[in-house]
């Protein structure tokens, strides 16, 4: 992944952490979709240039991605039908981000093991930054904490939010575009600080 594809892949799940509901189980399922897309796209991806196939690669790899998110979708309408109403056309944000972010701004070819790691360690730094967000969200904007369960999802009650009404502004999209604004500032202010250490040769 480019540093470019990388940037535009952060503003691409900052974005769909924005309009999806602020409960922490929503995170945990956009969290293991990124992931599982992530993966199979690259691997899609590998299959193509295998068999030597780059003419029709991007149709391939965007059908598949597209294919993979309508079955999560289908499954999480079996297993926790809620949670698949809730989320909706969210779902499908992912797949979008995932195919023109990484495959159609990264032309190199790596080989399989390099790509799956430059490819996956973006994609968990992301999935574990929505399970974050969305705790966040959940914890300030409900007071709860929700976790996924079989047909339903479990609710622990950690306060009443109206009792603090002045946090549940982060449980709406405003709010949390607000948070993201945060959460984006403080992720910019440690890549330079990076950068920084890095010229002086600090660090390698």
């Amino acid at each position: 992944m480019t540093r470019k594809a990388l940037s535009v892949y952060m503003s691409a799940t900052c974005a769909l952490m924005i309009v999806a509901p602020g409960r922490l189980v929503c995170g945990i399922v956009l969290a293991l979709e990124i992931i599982i897309l992530m993966f199979a796209g690259t691997m899609l991806r590998a299959l193509c240039r295998k068999i030597k196939i780059n003419d029709i690669s991007n149709t391939i790899i965007l059908t598949g991605i597209i294919f993979l998110t309508i079955l999560i979708k289908q499954i999480l309408m079996i297993v926790m039908p809620v949670i698949s109403l809730q989320l909706s056309f969210v779902l499908f944000i992912p797949a979008i981000s995932t195919f023109t972010t990484v495959f159609l701004l990264d032309e190199n070819e790596y080989k399989l093991k390099h790509e799956l790691k430059i490819n996956m360690v973006p994609a968990t730094f992301f999935a574990c930054y929505s399970i974050i967000f969305s705790l966040i969200r959940d914890i300030l904007g409900f007071g709860t904490i929700t976790i996924p369960c079989y047909k339903q999802q479990l609710e622990y009650v950690l306060f009443d939010p109206e009792r603090v009404s002045a946090f549940t502004f982060f449980g709406t999209i405003p709010g949390a575009l607000i948070l993201s604004a945060l959460f984006l500032a403080m992720y910019l202010t440690a890549e330079k600080r990076f950068n920084i250490i890095k010229k002086a040769g600090i660090i390698k």
